[in-house]
């Protein structure tokens, strides 16, 4: 009985033992393939990070030669204007007389 016995723990014991390697087995497999996952949106993360910051740049770039170019043109129409307004003035024999307080 004692030796039944005896023989019943070894035999539950090593059942247990394939039972746990089998289990570690399947964390194993599941934990790679969730690793695998988390990398791969990881890139794909990554990529849409990068591409959105490139674009950004351009963005930035653009609106940089663009306010430049409207500066550009805004110092021309000014100094037309003050050109035109001269010519006026010359035509028309208007002075400027500056008020002294």
């Amino acid at each position: 009985m004692v030796r039944e016995l005896a023989d019943i723990v070894v035999i539950v014991s090593i059942i247990s033992s394939i039972s746990s390697i089998i289990l570690a087995i399947f964390a194993i497999l599941f934990s790679m393939r969730v690793e695998g996952r988390l990398k791969k949106n990881f890139l794909r993360l990554k990529d849409i990070m990068d591409n959105n910051h490139e674009r950004t740049k351009e963005v930035l770039a653009n609106m940089d030669s663009e306010a430049y170019e409207i500066k550009t043109t805004i110092y021309e129409s000014q100094k037309e204007l003050k050109e035109t307004l001269k010519d006026i003035m010359d035509d028309c024999d208007i002075s400027v007389k500056k008020e002294e307080e």
